[in-house]
């Protein structure tokens, strides 16, 4: 098999793109949007056990997912109204939720309006 200079510089190309966007995307370059991606990526978790949102109350950075894992063995929601729903939560089923601003958010289960949470984002 026959590779061209053609070819070659294709390949090269290829490479140095790659390498700069490594580059730029890595948290060492000092970016400040980097720091950014990096929080936004965050996730954190509240477990719906039996009848209750644990932990009960969760402090995270804007731009976090919180996932919503059910591990009762009956159907739940995590609602914030007029805001996020995850809708129902089928046992052993998870649900993510990303917040994008800051606040404190008090939620509940709409099956189950005992159940009371609260997202503090920072």
């Amino acid at each position: 098999m026959t590779t061209t200079r053609a070819n070659w510089r294709r390949r090269w190309a290829a490479i140095a793109v790659a390498a700069a966007a490594l580059a730029l995307a890595s948290p060492l370059a000092g970016d400040a949007s980097a720091g950014e991606a990096a929080q936004a990526s965050k996730t954190a978790n509240v477990e719906i056990v039996s009848f209750a949102f644990k932990p009960a109350s969760l402090t995270i950075g804007k731009g976090s997912k919180v996932s919503f894992a059910n591990t009762s063995t009956i159907a739940h929601t995590a609602t914030r109204s007029n805001g996020f729903d995850t809708g129902i939560v089928a046992p052993g089923k998870s649900v993510s939720i990303r917040f994008k601003q800051k606040g404190t958010f008090v939620y509940h289960c709409t099956i189950h309006p005992a159940m009371r949470g609260k997202i503090v984002v920072n």
